[in-house]
């Protein structure tokens, strides 16, 4: 495993001008050659603001914002691959590029010394576009090896030659193409007998919004009293487009495309069904918000806040490609409607020491994919691959937290606090005990709940930190969800089956326990050091929400879970003067290898990294699979050089 580069730049100019009138700009660059095989990124940003503030106090902000960026991912890898050649992808490649900017407006004014009021207006647009290479995983159990008589005379007949006319299996074909170019060319099944797709989407959204409040100051039954009153509107536009081309898996793991396509002609039948994974949807949602907030003084330290937040949104979706009441149509008109109101207290009786305490509750509106998901009558076989839109609830969110907070002998900082989150009306993607394909409901409750401690101060030259979080976070409903990797599902031995969520079972991808210490020290104006260390504590795969399932050596390959981690990165600093800073890093100082998060799912290639399909012999008329663990591989050791310099200092 060798290391990999980073080089950043960043210069900014800021000055204050004797008009009134102060600007500030930057603009910054991150290369990134990426440690991973095909793997490069490039992150550039700008960012200008400018301000006036009038003789009577009255200023007006502008800003604006851009980022263009591509990034190549190459997602998780599975663990046997990944044990081989810590670098390797899964497929390739892994592309997502977005272009976005935003203009933001502000104005702040004081009517008098206890009314001020402060408003904002926004316009932001963001393009994204995505481009996958992925193993079709409705080949896994087909027989894609050896083409047929017919599938022969097809490929003769269209000028190809090479191609086996009898023998041909796992053993000797490591990376079948023949029977998926001749079922292309037939028109019968390349969603089935081509390994390979090529996914593409294509987002576009626009949105616009506008924030107000006033704000009131003075007394209330001799007490000091802040009252806040504020509206906002936003309206967003969103195009989405999605679309997935078959093809034929390389050995270097990318995708070649045959003229076959996912869009219910050209793709063939799987199932007995067109393949038809195409979607184009236009999206308009809107959300006006009316808010309120008072924080009155009870005593010399006693504070204490309520507050109340009205929501109005609606959602409306339109298909592009099938219409209501086509029961299959994502058309959809939606309104969510809630009042979330809140309740905090603060005790200050010394600059030494303080507590608090709150309760709120808040809300979200499902997404448009949850919502062109959520019919039972039409199942998803993925999250992202939508039909028909049953309204869903609006997840409610109720949290408490209570801490204290204070300083010790002038000099450290110190906290500890307990919260307690509960979802109602969650949203999970569940199964279809029939197709065993599955779609998005309300199900019920989770729980997230805690405690966190933290530390931090500056001695002369020396500053340090030390945060702890504990968390639980835990399904509190019964559930039934698809989990065909999960060794515990329903049908077992390698078959597609569901499993059954219980309450107090944990949510996955969510640490317990999460330590984070840093480190600095000057050694002049111009030298300083800087470590941070970071410790997560294991969590469950995606897949295993029954924390159930367990490898047996045959069918399922690795673990439920990913492992701990500790992983420690070294920072210097070098001032020559007050307007330009050089700095170097090394992330992963001890190069340790750990993953940041795990899935359970069905495993294409074997040990040696070649494709195989019908792993075993037929069980009772279906094809088991293996199955294993896939990682998200953290990055190994890597340098980051940079310079940042700041004008008009």
């Amino acid at each position: 495993m060798g290391s990999h580069g980073r080089l950043a730049g960043e210069v900014s100019y800021g000055t204050l001008l004797p008009s009134g009138i102060d600007v500030f700009g930057s603009v910054s660059q991150l290369l990134d050659d990426g440690w991973r095989v095909n793997s490069p990124s490039d992150v550039l940003q700008g960012f200008f603001k400018a301000g006036y503030t009038t003789a009577g106090g009255t200023r007006l902000t502008l800003s604006l914002a851009a980022a263009d960026s591509t990034l190549n991912g190459n997602g998780l890898q599975e663990q046997r691959l990944m044990a081989r050649d810590y670098a390797s992808v899964y497929t390739q490649p892994d592309t997502t590029q977005q272009q976005s900017s935003l203009f933001n407006a502000t104005l702040e004014h004081a009517f008098s010394p206890s009314v001020r009021l402060s408003a904002n207006v926004y316009a932001r647009r963001v393009k994204a576009n995505t481009l996958n290479a992925d193993i079709n995983e409705d080949s896994l159990d087909q027989s894609v090896y050896q083409p047929s008589e017919e599938e022969q005379d097809a490929l003769t007949a269209a000028g190809y030659s090479g191609f086996p006319t009898s023998g041909a299996d796992a053993s000797n074909t490591p990376f079948p193409s023949w029977r998926c170019i001749a079922n292309g060319l037939l028109n019968d099944e390349p969603g089935e007998k081509c390994n390979g797709l090529i996914n593409t989407t294509a987002t576009t959204q626009h949105t616009t919004g506008i924030n107000a409040q006033l704000s009131f100051t003075g007394e209330l039954n001799g007490q000091r009293n802040l009252f806040l009153v504020g509206a906002s509107a936003e309206a967003s536009r969103v195009s989405f487009q999605q679309d997935a081309q078959l093809g034929y898996l390389n050995p270097d793991r990318t995708v070649t495309g045959i003229p076959s396509f996912a869009d219910g002609v050209t793709g063939g039948v799987v199932d007995g069904e067109p393949l038809d994974a195409r979607v184009r949807l236009n999206s308009r949602a809107q959300t006006v918000s009316l808010f309120a907030s008072d924080t009155l003084s009870l005593g010399p330290a006693l504070h204490a806040t309520a507050s109340a937040r009205y929501n109005r949104s609606t959602v409306k979706n339109r298909d592009q490609l099938i219409s209501a009441p086509d029961p299959t149509s994502l058309d959809g008109d939606h309104t969510f409607t809630r009042l979330n109101p809140a309740l905090g207290l603060t005790w200050n009786p010394s600059p030494e020491l303080g507590a608090y305490a709150g309760w709120a509750s808040s809300s979200r509106a499902p997404t448009a994919i949850e919502l062109g998901c959520a019919n039972p009558d039409n199942p998803c076989k993925l999250p992202n691959a939508m039909a028909g839109d049953p309204p869903l609830k609006q997840v409610v969110t109720r949290t408490a937290e209570l801490g204290l907070r204070g300083k010790w002998g002038g000099a450290l900082n110190w906290r500890a606090g307990y919260f307690s989150a509960q979802n109602n009306d969650d949203i999970l993607f569940v199964a279809d005990e029939q197709s065993g394909y599955g779609y998005f409901k309300n199900f019920g409750r989770t729980e997230r709940k805690g405690f966190e401690l933290g530390l931090d101060g500056r001695w002369g030259a020396l500053t340090a930190s030390l945060n702890f979080t504990q968390l639980d976070a835990t399904y509190q409903s019964e559930e039934e969800v698809l989990g065909e990797s999960n060794s515990a599902n329903e049908e077992g031995a390698g078959l597609e089956g569901a499993i059954t969520i219980m309450p107090g079972q944990r949510i996955p991808l969510v640490p317990r326990q999460i330590l984070k210490a840093s480190l600095g020290y000057e050694f002049s104006p111009q030298w300083s050091v800087d470590a941070d260390w970071q410790a997560i504590a294991s969590s469950l795969a995606r897949g295993n929400e029954n924390g159930q399932h367990e490898p047996d050596g045959v069918y399922y390959l690795g673990q439920g879970h990913s492992p701990g981690y500790a992983v420690m990165n070294l920072g210097v600093a070098y001032r020559p003067n007050a307007n330009l800073k050089l700095f170097a890093q090394v992330n992963n100082l001890f190069d340790r290898r750990y993953s940041t998060a795990a899935q359970l799912g069905p495993a294409g290639f074997d040990e040696n990294g070649n494709f195989v399909a019908r792993p075993f012999p037929e069980v009772g008329g279906e094809f088991p699979g293996r199955h294993s663990t896939f990682y998200a591989p953290g990055a190994p050791r890597s340098f980051v050089l940079g310079m940042r310099y700041e004008f008009g200092k």
